[in-house]
C-alpha cells in the first residue's frame, strides 16, 4: 500500500465543486494512485483540522468527488494558488505542523521572479543566459535602464501568465512608446518626455513590485515569438528530470507567449526542427533540457524548503543562444491538456516524488 496523499490547494463549492486551474489534474492524479496502490484526497485550509480530516476523493465509480472524513496525509502537495493564502495563519498552522508531525510536503513557497534571479544570478555559469534584471525601487531606476537598454520590460515580481507585463522603447529623440498587454490584445501609447511616461505608469507601478528586465531579440516562428515551458519534478533527493516540454508561440499582436493569453502551443522537437533542421533541433533540444535541469537543481540548493516541480520559461534569440525567462513553482496545468483518459507525465512525476518521500519518513 502506497502513501496516502494530500493536495491542498482552493476549493470553490458556489454552484459546483471545483479546484479551480488544476481540477482535471487532480483528477488525473487520483486516477493514477489508484494504479499505484496510493489514496489521494484534496483539501482547502478551511477544512484542515489535524484531528478531524475532512477532504474530497475521487470515486472512480461515478466520476465524481466525494467528501468525506479521511485519513491525516503522509504527504503533502502545496498548490495554493494564492501568495496571500500563503501568507495566511491558516497556512503556517499547516505547514507548522506537518514539520511537528514529520509530514513531508512540497512546492515549499513561491518563490518570486526577484528571488529568483537573485538565486540564478549568484551562479557564474548561468548569467550569460540571464537578460539584464533589477528591482524598480525609484523613478531614477527606470530612466537609467532605458538610457542604457533602450527596449526593456516592466515585470510584475510576484506576476503570472503573462499579465500585467509592460514593454518599453526609448525611440529616437527621447520619445518612448509603451506597450502593454490586455484580455483583448496588446495596447500601445507614444509619450514625448520620460517624465510623460513615467506619470502613466506610476498609478500601476505604486501598487506592487517590479522587476526591470532588458527584452532580447527573439527568434520568431511564423511571425510569432515563442518561448518554451520546460516541466522538471524532482526523482529523489537529488535529482530531477523533465517531464515533459512544449513550445508556446503568443498570439497575435501579443509579445508575451502564453497560452493564457490567446497563444498556441506545439511540440518543441517540431518547432526547432522546422526552424533549424534534424541535427541542430537535436542540439538545441539537449542544451534546453541541460540549462533547465542545472536552473532547478540551483533554485533547489539554495531557496530553502522542498521542492518537486518547477516549470522553467525559455527563449532563443535570434542567434539561437537561450534566454531564461522565468522559473515557476507552481506551473500553470493547462499548457499541455492531456489525451482523453491519459494521464499526464507530470501527473505520474508528482506521484512518484510522493512515493519517494514517504518512502523516506
Amino acid at each position: 500500500m502506497g502513501p496516502i496523499i494530500g493536495v491542498v490547494t482552493e476549493v470553490y463549492t458556489k454552484h459546483t465543486l471545483h479546484f479551480g486551474s488544476i481540477h482535471d489534474f487532480c483528477e488525473e492524479l487520483s486516477h493514477y494512485c489508484r494504479r499505484s496502490g496510493c489514496f489521494l484526497y484534496v483539501f482547502s485550509l478551511t477544512m484542515y483540522d489535524k484531528n478531524n480530516m475532512t477532504g474530497y476523493y475521487f470515486d472512480h465509480n461515478t466520476s465524481s468527488w466525494i467528501k468525506a472524513a479521511v485519513p491525516f496525509p503522509d504527504v503533502v502537495h502545496n498548490r495554493i494558488h494564492s501568495r496571500k493564502l500563503e501568507q495566511s495563519k491558516s497556512f503556517l498552522t499547516l505547514t507548522s505542523e506537518l514539520i511537528e508531525n514529520k509530514t513531508p510536503y512540497f512546492n515549499d513557497r513561491f518563490l518570486n521572479k526577484w528571488e529568483v534571479h537573485q538565486i540564478l544570478s549568484a551562479s557564474d555559469h548561468l548569467i550569460p543566459y540571464l537578460p539584464a534584471s533589477r528591482l524598480l525601487e525609484t523613478k531614477r531606476n527606470l530612466e537609467e535602464m532605458l538610457e542604457e537598454k533602450k527596449d526593456i520590460f516592466i515585470k510584475p515580481i510576484n506576476g503570472s501568465q503573462g499579465k500585467r507585463i509592460f514593454r518599453v522603447i526609448q525611440q529616437e529623440k527621447d520619445s518612448y512608446l509603451l506597450d502593454y498587454t490586455t484580455f483583448s490584445g496588446e495596447i500601445s501609447k507614444e509619450y514625448s518626455q520620460f517624465q510623460a511616461l513615467f506619470k502613466a505608469l506610476y498609478p500601476r507601478l505604486k501598487r506592487e513590485g517590479f522587476l526591470l528586465q532588458e527584452t532580447k531579440q527573439l527568434q520568431t516562428y511564423q511571425n510569432r515569438t515563442f518561448d518554451f515551458r520546460i516541466l522538471c519534478h524532482k526523482k529523489n533527493q537529488q535529482d530531477w528530470k523533465v517531464s515533459s516540454s512544449i513550445a508556446r508561440l503568443s498570439g497575435e499582436q501579443q509579445f508575451v507567449a502564453n497560452l493564457a493569453r490567446g497563444g498556441s502551443s506545439m511540440h518543441l522537437k517540431e518547432l526547432l526542427t522546422n526552424l533549424y533542421g534534424e541535427k541542430e533541433s537535436l542540439h538545441l533540444r539537449k542544451l534546453l533540457i541541460e540549462l533547465s535541469l542545472e536552473i532547478v537543481e540551483v533554485i533547489c540548493v539554495q531557496a530553502g524548503g522542498e521542492f518537486g516541480e518547477f516549470g522553467v520559461d525559455l527563449a532563443l534569440d535570434i542567434e539561437g543562444k537561450p534566454w531564461i525567462i522565468e522559473v515557476n513553482t507552481k506551473p500553470s496545468k493547462s499548457e499541455d491538456d492531456p489525451k482523453k483518459g491519459k494521464v499526464r507525465p507530470s501527473a505520474k512525476s508528482i506521484i512518484h516524488y510522493c512515493t519517494f518521500l514517504y518512502s523516506q519518513i
